[in-house]
């Protein structure tokens, strides 16, 4: 899972997705990109507003909308976590003297 956190006043509202959903309602889509960011002081990810090819082959750069972390689900923490707990028994269910 990834979460984000966005500057919502930071979009460029000219470059929204404007649609009719099949029951009638309209919506209003926002294009964003999630850029790797390793080792990234404010998280794992960069969020920018989606460009098209074009545009970025030119150069047009879109300001940086805020940033994603990776989280891992507690499913996957619970999982880690047993793992290591066996890992530390011996076959003998001993434990391990360190």
């Amino acid at each position: 899972m990834i979460t984000l956190s966005i500057d919502v006043t930071q979009l460029d509202k000219a470059r929204f997705k404007r649609i009719t959903r099949k029951n009638g309602n309209p919506a209003v889509f926002a294009d964003l990109v999630l850029i790797p960011t390793p080792g990234g002081e404010f998280g794992d990810y960069m969020v920018k507003q989606s460009i098209s090819k074009q545009e970025r082959e030119s150069g047009v750069q879109t300001p940086i909308l805020g940033n994603g972390k990776q989280v891992v689900p507690i499913e996957k923490a619970t999982k880690e976590i047993k793992t290591h707990v066996e890992k530390t028994h011996t076959e003998e269910g001993e434990e391990i003297p360190f």
